[in-house]
């Protein structure tokens, strides 16, 4: 069985239920879990932004776009940020777990780095705009209230917000993470950058110095990405550790929960995971140890692809990735629970 090394062990244990591949029903009360994907313009800058909800189903049909489960609790809102160049579709164990606790659940796609718009839409220069994930994540908060989108009306003053690599850092970022000019170029270019597949998204001997304009126009920009509407952040194995500021890291202060790979094999542990824990106040951290490697946080899967070399559904021998996301789930539950959410 996977072990857990927790830095601060307090946590209620979940029973999670029985989950399946498409519409699940959850027999004991009539509960259809469903998902729909919406697509949606943010007009302010000119960008398609997609999104995948988990939710519980009503029973009748309805006007609205998705129809809820009429005790829909209203407060219970949770959104996803996925990794660079994946989708929120990899993420159903986590979105329809979060929608059989009765969330509501929005799964953004970040257009140039999702394959969902299609591969003649993927731009690879799109992860260094970083900055554009958080505004993803707040226009989609935004259209949580759009007329129409549900039959019933969804507060969104506090959201818990999750995110897989890069879109851990977009968590992070929505909660006041801001990135250290410089840091990033010294630390790839350094030896202990060697095994570190985050410094392969942008070779700093290919890159151009930025002007004094672009930085000023950047530190603009980074003071935009905090949305206070983000309440708790949930980080699964978090990027760009390598390049934020401390500082920034110390001023969050919304509840945090870290969960990272101990024996990493795409970012490693210390500089990313255990980094942004040890800075950010009162922050949470689990260490997934014996094998666990940075897609286990994905959905099983059996096709043959790889990132950056790692496969992404091939685990190491002896790791259970059900196994593992089952007991990831008993620990955000616990964290969302002990935070009154």
């Amino acid at each position: 069985m996977m072990k857990l090394r927790i830095t601060k062990l307090c946590f209620t244990v979940i029973t999670l239920l029985a989950l399946f591949n498409s519409a699940h029903v959850l027999s004991e009360t009539s509960i259809e879990l469903k998902t729909t994907e919406v697509d949606f313009i943010n007009e302010k800058v000119n960008r398609p932004t997609k999104i995948k909800f988990w939710y519980q189903s009503g029973a009748k049909p309805c006007e609205a776009t998705i129809c809820l489960l009429a005790k829909q609790n209203p407060q219970r809102v949770a959104v996803i940020s996925h990794g660079a160049f994946g989708s929120p579709r990899e993420m159903n164990w986590l979105g329809y777990a979060l929608a059989s606790q009765g969330w509501l659940v929005a799964g953004v796609a970040h257009f140039g780095e999702s394959w969902v718009y299609g591969p003649e839409n993927i731009d690879p220069n799109s992860a260094m705009r970083f900055w554009q994930r958080p505004q993803d994540v707040s226009f989609a908060i935004d259209s949580l209230s759009q007329k129409g989108l549900f039959d019933a009306f969804i507060k969104t003053d506090k959201v818990v917000m999750f995110g897989h690599s890069s879109g851990g850092f977009t968590s992070l970022a929505l909660a006041g993470a801001h990135l250290k000019a410089g840091k990033s170029e010294a630390y790839c270019g350094s030896e202990i950058a060697k095994e570190d597949k985050g410094c392969n998204y942008a070779n700093p001997s290919e890159r151009k110095p930025l002007s004094k304009v672009m930085l000023t126009k950047i530190g603009l920009l980074q003071k935009q990405m905090r949305d206070k509407r983000v309440a708790a952040v949930i980080a699964l194995d978090p990027a760009m550790g390598h390049a934020v500021s401390e500082q920034s890291l110390n001023n969050i202060k919304v509840p945090t929960l870290i969960i990272g790979s101990v024996e990493n094999d795409f970012l490693p542990y210390e500089t990313h995971s255990k980094y942004f824990a040890e800075h950010i106040e009162g922050a949470n951290l689990i260490g997934l140890e014996q094998g666990a490697g940075h897609f286990v946080y994905l959905d099983q899967c059996d096709y043959d692809r790889e990132v950056k070399g790692v496969s992404l559904c091939k685990d190491r021998d002896g790791v259970d990735r059900k196994a593992i996301q089952k007991q990831i789930l008993q620990r955000v539950y616990g964290f969302v629970h002990r935070n009154g959410f």
